[in-house]
Order: structure tokens, then C-alpha cells, then sequence
């Protein structure tokens, strides 16, 4: 997995502006939280829930919220796999390389615009 931008996309916008990390991950919801049912299965739909519910709150980001934002980042890049303390119940086994909910998980962790 790439840890950098690959794409220039206009990302450094969000990366600098908690305005533009806040459109980002609204815009994208869906299949941040989709992603995170096929990584990480109830956990990580819970964790996108409680991601989205922090948005909603005025003021800046939290600090328990930007930890989530770094907890969903280690999802993307599959950090968590061959961790023992990881209670993992994704469906990571049974996606297939060539299916196309691969190609958009990659695409979300390549955007890289909320770490």
C-alpha cells in the first residue's frame, strides 16, 4: 500500500483545512463506511458512525476524534491484519483482487486527505 498522495487531486486542500477534511468525509461517507464493513465489519461501521457523529458537532476536531480518523487511516491500509488483538470480522477474506470494491478502497487510502 502507498502511505503518499499518488494522484494530485487537490487533496493538500483538506490536509491544511479542517473545512475541507469536514467536505471530504461527508462527500465520501458511503464508501468510507462501506470500506469499512468489508475491512473491518461491525467495528469498523461503528467506528465511521461515531467518526460521522463527531463531524456534526461544532467547534474543531476532537481529540478522541481525530484518533478515530487515524484508527479508520489504519483500516484503510490494513494495518490491523496479523494483529492478534485485532477482533477482525471483516469479509477482508473473501474480496477477491480483481473486485471492484478493492480498486474503490485503494482509491479512499490513496486520497489520503483526513491523516
Amino acid at each position: 500500500m502507498y502511505y503518499g498522495k499518488i494522484i494530485p487531486n487537490g487533496t493538500d486542500a483538506c490536509r491544511s483545512s479542517e473545512a475541507g477534511l469536514r467536505t471530504f468525509l461527508a462527500s465520501n461517507a458511503d464508501a468510507l463506511g462501506h470500506a469499512a464493513v468489508l475491512l473491518a465489519g461491525r467495528r469498523g461501521a461503528r467506528l465511521v458512525n461515531a467518526i460521522l457523529d463527531g463531524l456534526d458537532q461544532p467547534g474543531p476536531l476532537t481529540h478522541r476524534l481525530r484518533q478515530r480518523l487515524l484508527e479508520l487511516r489504519d483500516i484503510l491500509f490494513l494495518e490491523h491484519l496479523g494483529n492478534d488483538d485485532w477482533e477482525d470480522d471483516g469479509c477482508l477474506a473473501l474480496l477477491e483482487p480483481e473486485d471492484p470494491a478493492v480498486a474503490d478502497i485503494c482509491l479512499l487510502a490513496d486520497r489520503n486527505c483526513f491523516f
